[in-house]
């Protein structure tokens, strides 16, 4: 540590003379320092004594001490000599490295302390002066000051028992502060007690975040070097990024598994393309029945937001930035809320169909979903906005704990939990609903798989919500793009599986036009109420009468035969109309009365005059 007495902080001027005239030369003090220790031109002590407006001891420093003597009234002489000596003495065993001390008032000299040896004896010269003179070869300051009250000090240093700290020192004055030449990508740490007052007294270690062959770098060294020198040999190299303490070159971020991530991406791609062409086969056949009883357009948009969800691992492949953690939150969100609400009308209206306790059939149209599902698409729309416009997501730089890798990530907030939150509650409707069409029988088994495709995507989501949030947040960027491609195709791929597999099965075999087993009589719960074959009810009423027809006819033959058989009281000849096969030749689908009318005028079942 510098002496108290050796605080400073203002710069030195220093004058000389040449043979052609008078050349002043503005320096600071580390200057003169480095002119006299290291520099070219040597100063190896002054043989006379140069002005240097150089202060060691700040005059505020100094009044502290003295505030006592300072505040002395003039007209107690005696007492102030008393205290000014004390002071004085005070003084002078309580700061080291003074070799001179008076104190006068006015041009009286009171106290005056002296080391051993020094024969020099000061003389005011001027007001608050300060300079340097050599004396023994060491450079000597000296200090005059005179307060308001005509008491002067006079202080004597010798420097050259003083090591010069010339690092960076907030808060502390000193006219060395900063002056060390170390590069710009290395700091300076202080070395005391080496080389007294000479530069030099440091070292140049490199800052966080760069790296060198060596620790550190010798300031006396560096105080020779030539600015080109000291930017190529006495500076550091910035770390790699993602590391904020390194010893080379080697990067600190996880390496990306590009093998095994293109696989991934190509494996996606395929499936990107599949969909596409999935869209048009079902376009293509939407007028066969397998298609038409489950709603080419609800198929449709169920495709497209399937291409959304794959579309995200295409975004998550490269390294992760601002934008595409935005296009992230997209896809993964709108993509899902695209796919399940259209699964979930198409439940629901299930649900509405089998619920209805009345003989009324209650019709919903592709129309009617769409109007319900536009609410759910329009509030997703207006949160992803309201997200992206005022707080989008960011991509942090993260730490894995296993290998101490950095790698970037899209940052979580409360808009991703929000978000999340609203997802289960969703979910949870989607499986109420399928719990209630449970039991609900629809061609071709529509609604079972929907029903399976709704709970395998409330499975996935919920697994890996959980993962994501909360028992893996940071894991690497490999296992995270793995774990990416296990949900979208436990979730997407597996949801088109259920729901377009045994269809275009069907169609691809010819019968897609061909109802199963359990269609017969089978009342359709799904939108398009059903094709072509069904009939409306007045047809059905029309069917239903001819079969009451047909039955009423076979009851009255039935009982006409009976009556005739051993009946006494019937005639037994001479009645055509007692052949009831003969007497009722009409057609049995006949939609008339006649055959009620024939039963009442039947003689045959006259009672007989003849008993």
């Amino acid at each position: 540590m510098i002496p108290r007495l050796l605080q400073f902080s203002v710069l030195v001027s220093y004058v000389y003379e040449v043979t052609f005239g008078s050349i002043y030369e503005q320096l600071q003090p580390i200057d003169v320092v480095r002119t006299s220790t290291v520099g070219n031109t040597s100063y190896d002590c002054f043989e006379d004594q140069y002005d240097m407006p150089l202060v060691f001891w700040h005059k505020a420093n100094l009044e502290s001490k003295l505030s006592l003597i300072r505040s002395l009234d003039n007209q107690d002489v005696s007492i102030k000599r008393e205290l000014l000596a004390a002071g004085c003495k005070w003084l002078w065993n309580s700061v080291p490295g003074l070799i001179l001390l008076e104190v006068y008032s006015g041009d009286q000299q009171i106290k005056s302390f002296k080391k051993r040896g020094n024969v020099y004896s000061s003389i005011i010269t001027k007001i608050n002066s300060t300079h340097w003179r050599c004396e023994d070869n060491s450079f000597v300051e000296h200090v005059e000051i005179t307060f308001e009250n005509k008491i002067t000090v006079v202080v004597e240093a010798n420097l050259s028992a003083v090591t010069i700290d010339q690092c960076e020192k907030s808060g502390e004055p000193n006219a060395f502060n900063g002056t060390n030449r170390c590069h710009h990508t290395t700091y300076c740490t202080y070395r005391p007690g080496d080389r007294p007052f000479a530069a030099g007294n440091y070292w140049c270690a490199c800052r966080p975040g760069y790296y060198s062959a060596f620790t550190k770098f010798d300031g006396a060294l560096v105080e020779l070097a030539s600015p080109e020198d000291i930017d190529n040999k006495y500076s550091c190299h910035k770390c790699l990024e993602g590391c904020d303490v390194c010893d080379g070159p080697e990067s600190c971020m996880a390496k990306f598994m590009w093998t095994k991530r293109s696989t991934f991406l190509g494996i996606t791609v395929v499936c990107i393309i599949s969909t596409v062409i999935l869209i048009w086969f079902v376009h293509k056949n939407r007028r066969i029945k397998v298609f038409r009883i489950a709603s080419p357009t609800f198929l449709i948009i169920t495709l497209i937001g399937c291409i959304i969800m794959y579309s995200e691992m295409g975004i998550m492949f490269p390294e992760c930035t601002q934008q595409l953690c935005v296009a992230t939150k997209w896809t993964r969100h709108f993509g899902f809320c695209i796919t399940y609400s259209a699964l979930l009308m198409k439940t629901w209206r299930v649900s509405l169909t089998y619920r209805v306790k009345s003989a009324h059939k209650l019709k919903l149209t592709d129309k009617q979903l769409l109007q319900w599902m536009t609410p759910i698409l329009v509030i997703i729309l207006v949160y992803m906005g309201a997200w992206t416009l005022s707080d989008p997501p960011q991509a942090v730089l993260e730490k894995e704990k296993e290998t101490n890798l950095r790698f970037w990530r899209c940052s979580n907030d409360w808009w991703d939990y929000c978000l999340a939150a609203g997802e289960v509650l969703f979910l949870a409707w989607g499986v109420r609903v399928c719990y209630v069409v449970r039991n609900a029988e629809s061609f071709y088994n529509e609604a079972q798989s929907i029903n399976f495709a709704i709970y395998n995507i409330c499975i996935v989501n919920i697994i890996m919500m959980t993962i994501h949030f909360f028992l893996f947040p940071d894991i690497g960027p490999n296992f995270k793009y793995t774990l990416g491609f296990i949900r979208t195709q436990l979730s997407t791929s597996v949801t088109i599986a259920l729901v377009f597999g045994s269809k275009v099965v069907r169609v691809l075999n010819g019968q897609g036009d061909h109802w199963d087993n359990k269609a017969k009589g089978l009342v359709s719960y799904e939108m398009n109420d059903v094709c072509e074959e069904t009939n409306d009810l007045q047809t059905e009423n029309e069917e239903l009468k001819e079969e009451i027809f047909k039955l009423a006819t076979q009851i009255g033959l039935l009982k006409n035969s009976l009556m005739h058989v051993n009946n006494r009281h019937l005639r037994k000849t001479g009645c055509q109309s007692c052949n009831p096969i003969a007497s009722n030749q009409q057609s049995p689908t006949s939609k008339t009365g006649s055959f009620f009318k024939s039963l009442g005028s039947n003689s045959c079942l006259a009672p007989s005059t003849s008993a």
